[in-house]
């Protein structure tokens, strides 16, 4: 019998139980159908062993993932001073992406990045820039984050910051934006607390979900566990939050898949068999896989890392969720909080939609992998294997780069996809600052708060 360690009884890093939950279907319907999805280029890369085909950068456009349709506020103006728009009307988007400059021991790398586009708005005046900022809402020890100085061209900006030398998770320690209007000639080292120098800002929704009577999360709290820190996963010291950890191993799946039929080439059948062990110790995980293989058959990869599975075995007791089934719920938890948009919804279904297929995909690698690692030597040598060896290939590769559409030429619903996409998710509404708000916490300003936080939960109280 294999030598596992039991599994402990994590706190399960999601707000659904049995009343709150109706469908035990591990992903659920879509909220409605998927939208026409995008095309994508795609890209070669080439893993250990194996020719990974159409890998990475897929994000602009699959799935429709990549850019957010434009309303009538991101259209440009022909003036070079756009007009201000009102108070509250939505003026552009801020995201965070990564630089994949990604440690597999720390959240580095992942939503290290920011990028800032506004529209229809007014340059500076004389002598003045604006600057951006990131902070958190501790009141206390509440840090802000300079972005830098922005650029306005004819009303528009549009802004990347390359994230610090560490690559630090942005969306781990900060969920708002401020953008102050100040002196050009030197730098503010701190926003400033005259809040008529405030002109825009964004942040990201903490009411928690009223149907969450478990955990409380807000919008913000799912995509922390998705994109920086999942209570679960850093408990087994795997941080970085889920979609990282879906994305390195559904492409381990593809990785060994293909080395296992370069094996069958070689008639390599002791490394065969190794390769299809380490397949189902990551789609079953530890708690499970031994249900799939032989008696006494090692673990062969890193058991820190393999008692997450891909696959959903048990919804009930099954701790901490498979990958797939994870994602999924924190999805529908985003799609419930409020403060979610209207994008962050779409996506999310998207998403969801996409996870669908992948698992589906996964299913017929885990049947595949069963039936290939209960055979001898010798069977695994005969010709009829290699026919086994190609489908596991094929839906491994399916699953992690996506599926071509022939009548559409677009690639769709692979795990490069959704890491993309749920990238995007990690996105805020610049909203203009009221003039009535700033004029009034200035007349005050010898009572006027501290703590900048405080001051800008005023203004979306005010809004």
């Amino acid at each position: 019998m294999r030598q596992t360690e039991q599994t402990p009884n994590y706190d399960l890093s999601y707000p659904f139980n049995s009343t709150t939950t109706t469908n035990t279907n591990p992903l659920g319907p879509s909220m409605s159908p998927p939208p026409r999805r995008g095309k994508l280029v795609p890209i070669l890369t080439v893993g250990s062993a194996v020719l990974i085909s159409a890998i990475l950068v897929l994000v602009v456009a699959s799935l429709g993932l990549g850019t957010f349709p434009p309303s009538s506020v991101f259209k440009n103006t022909s003036s070079a001073h756009a007009p201000l728009v009102p108070p509250s009307q939505v003026v552009g988007r801020v995201f965070f992406s990564s630089s994949v400059q990604i440690n597999e021991n720390t959240s580095q790398g992942i939503a290290d990045q920011v990028e800032l586009d506004l529209s229809n708005i007014r340059d500076p005046a004389a002598g003045k820039s604006y600057y951006a900022w990131l902070l958190n809402d501790d009141p206390v020890e509440g840090k802000a984050l300079l972005l830098g100085q922005l650029p306005v061209s004819n009303g528009q900006v549009h802004f990347h910051y390359a994230g610090d030398q560490l690559h630090t998770n942005l969306l781990a320690v900060t969920n708002r934006l401020l953008v102050t209007e100040e002196d050009a000639g030197t730098a503010p080292t701190t926003p400033s607390l005259d809040t008529s120098t405030w002109r825009f800002m964004a942040e990201f929704p903490q009411k928690p979900n009223p149907q969450d009577t478990v955990h409380h999360f807000s919008l913000l709290s799912h995509l922390r566990h998705l994109l920086a820190s999942d209570p679960s996963l850093q408990s087994l010291g795997m941080p970085g939050g889920l979609d990282i950890w879906l994305f390195r191993n559904a492409q381990k799946i593809l990785e060994w898949s293909g080395s296992a039929r370069d094996d069958w080439a070689s008639q390599s059948t002791d490394l065969m068999h190794r390769h299809i062990l380490r397949i189902l110790d990551y789609l079953d995980g530890l708690s499970y896989v031994q249900n799939d293989v032989p008696v006494d058959s090692p673990v062969l990869v890193n058991e820190r890392i393999a008692r997450v599975s891909l696959l959903e075995f048990d919804v009930q007791h099954q701790v901490p969720p498979g990958f797939l089934y994870h994602i999924a719920l924190h999805l529908h938890g985003m799609v419930e909080s409020p403060g979610a948009t209207t994008e962050q919804k779409r996506l999310a279904i998207k998403i969801d939609t996409a996870i669908s297929k992948v698992q589906a995909l996964l299913e017929q690698v885990h049947q595949d992998a069963k039936k290939l690692v209960v055979m001898t030597d010798a069977q695994l040598a005969q010709p009829a294997t290699l026919s086994l060896l190609d489908d596991m290939v094929k839906h491994a590769q399916d699953a992690f780069v996506g599926q071509f559409d022939p009548t559409t030429g677009e690639i769709q619903n692979g795990v490069t996809q959704i890491h993309y996409a749920i990238q995007r998710l990690a996105t805020m509404e610049v909203t203009v600052i009221p003039a009535s708000f700033a004029r009034t916490n200035h007349s005050n300003s010898s009572s006027m708060e501290l703590c900048i936080p405080c001051l800008l939960n005023n203004v979306q109280q005010q809004t």
